[in-house]
Formats: C-alpha cells, sequence, structure tokens
C-alpha cells in the first residue's frame, strides 16, 4: 500500500449508474420502512450532487458534536452502496466520492443526471450550464 492509497482501496470500485439502474435504487427505497430518509438522501444527490453527514444527521434530529456521529451518515450510504452493488451486480460497487474534509459524500455530473433522469426530472436544471 502506498502512502495515497486507501488501506481498504481495494474493496471499492467506481461505478456509473444508468437511469434504470436508478430507478431500481429508488424502487428498493421506496420498499423501506424508513423510504423517506433513504429519497432525502437521494434526491440531495440528484439536487446537488452533494448530501452531507451534517445533513443526514440533521434529519435523524441529531446535532453533531463529535466525529463519531459522521456513523449515521455512513450507515445510511452504506445501505444505498448495498442497493447499488444488488442492482449492478458488481460486489465492489461505488457511486460517489468522500470528502473527509468537508464530510460529504459526491456524485459526478453523468451519476446525477442518470439519477435525475430516474426521478423523471431534466439532466440539469432548466437554465444551468449543464448538458441538457
Amino acid at each position: 500500500m502506498t502512502d495515497s492509497e486507501h488501506p481498504t482501496q481495494e474493496q471499492y470500485e467506481s461505478c456509473d449508474l444508468t437511469a434504470e439502474q436508478w430507478s431500481e435504487v429508488i424502487s428498493k427505497a421506496e420498499e423501506t420502512p424508513e423510504s423517506d430518509f433513504y429519497l432525502y438522501i437521494l434526491r440531495s444527490l440528484a439536487n446537488q450532487q452533494v448530501v452531507t453527514n451534517a445533513s443526514i444527521c440533521a434529519y435523524k434530529k441529531t446535532v453533531v458534536e463529535e466525529i463519531q456521529d459522521r456513523r449515521t451518515g455512513s450507515t445510511s450510504i452504506g445501505t444505498i452502496t448495498r442497493w447499488v452493488r444488488s442492482v449492478t451486480g458488481n460486489p465492489k460497487a461505488a457511486f460517489y466520492e468522500w470528502n473527509t474534509i468537508k464530510g460529504e459524500w459526491t456524485i459526478g455530473y453523468f451519476q446525477c443526471a442518470s439519477l435525475r433522469k430516474a426521478f423523471g426530472a431534466s439532466r440539469a436544471p432548466s437554465g444551468s450550464s449543464g448538458i441538457e
């Protein structure tokens, strides 16, 4: 392992989902008892390409007091990751990048465009500089 690698890096592989695959993930979210929560996370990613641990904690009525409070967000993203891996058939699929400084999960433009389409929205908001 080099200094630039994460100790469990071999367990993850960047994966871009199609709109159809995101639709399947959304369906899995809708089937859970906490569907509103998981759909909140997915809509946050679709709306702004990011969801923060702080916003996940706020949804769960938690005020972050220490770094350990990041478990709330990571557990939630882990659940969505299991759905992504199930839908893609890739046991290493990772749909996000983790920003450890800001405590947020981000997705790229094309991932966001596919997720937005899965929600029935345009690839990018009207008037944006993104690809229409």
